[in-house]
């Protein structure tokens, strides 16, 4: 049975902006969460990595192009020309794949036009999939979920999940939007990975970042007993608090829920969140 390996990493990273670009800066703690980013995947050999919204590092070029030969990797986004790029690496090439939705907060809103959801589905949907293992899965800046991602769960039958970046600070309203999209569709995952950030010196970015999709109620009570923080919804496998860190876990679409069943596979398979402050077991 092939598990995919997701490894979503919550960084911390300082925000400012003017009328037409946001844009990250980059000091000497951000520099070594790199370093502890390099030390994780090599130990881990993820099958997906994930950093949030605004925080590509370009001097990381070279090392997310040449482990994107054995992993897809959404490297975050930037600004470019006045627009969100996510900078996704997939078989040693990078795609910049300009975002499509924002809020009111970006300064990307004054200039894009508007994307309806039907235009999305239609003409931007395409350049966001990516197979992992045999498994599609759709790659989402922010807005982009929260306007898009309960219609793409129902347009896509073989889908495995979404990887949603984001730089948020009202992290609950996507959570509700992620309840909505997992009362119907119990098979697939929601990877939400959101910065810890501060913006013109003010905390913004909440963190909180969590993992939605098929887990067996056997497995719930498992991670509660090891400490892994969940919601209460069913499909809640785990949810980080606002401190700069890391989640793992290994994913399976092969869903039984009887532990007794011939068919059953334990899933989610060794889940773990790490945090940057703490000494790492």
């Amino acid at each position: 049975m092939k598990y995919i390996k997701v490894l979503g990493f919550q960084l911390k990273v300082d925000l400012d902006c003017d009328s037409k670009n946001e844009f990250a800066i980059f000091d000497d703690r951000f520099l070594k969460e790199m370093d502890r980013l390099k030390e994780i995947v090599s130990l881990k050999k993820p099958d997906v990595v994930a950093l949030p919204e605004m925080c590509y590092y370009d001097e990381m070029f070279s090392y997310f192009r040449d482990i994107s030969r054995e992993c897809l990797v959404i490297a975050g986004s930037k600004y470019n020309d006045m627009v969100n790029q996510t900078a996704i690496f997939y078989r040693g090439t990078l795609h910049l794949v300009p975002k499509c939705n924002a809020s009111g907060a970006e300064p990307m809103i004054r200039s894009i036009e508007s994307c309806s959801v039907k235009d999305f589905l239609k003409n931007h949907l395409a350049e966001r999939m990516f197979e992992v293992k045999g498994k599609k899965i759709v790659v989402l800046n922010c807005m982009e979920y929260y306007q898009n991602a309960y219609y793409i769960a129902r347009e896509i039958d073989d889908l495995f999940g979404f990887v949603c970046i984001c730089s948020n600070n009202n992290p609950k309203v996507f959570l509700e939007e992620t309840k909505a999209i997992h009362n119907h569709r119990e098979d697939i995952y929601t990877f939400m990975i959101n910065c810890v950030s501060t913006y013109k010196g003010e905390d913004y970015g909440k963190g909180e970042s969590y993992v939605f999709g098929p887990i067996q109620g056997h497995e719930k009570e498992w991670l509660s007993k090891e400490g892994i923080a969940m919601d209460d919804h069913c499909s809640s496998i785990l949810k980080m608090n606002r401190e700069p860190g890391y989640f793992y876990g290994e994913f399976t679409d092969k869903f039984s829920r009887f532990g007794r069943s011939d068919a059953y596979l334990n899933n989610p398979r060794n889940v773990e969140i790490k945090y940057f402050g703490k000494k790492e077991n």
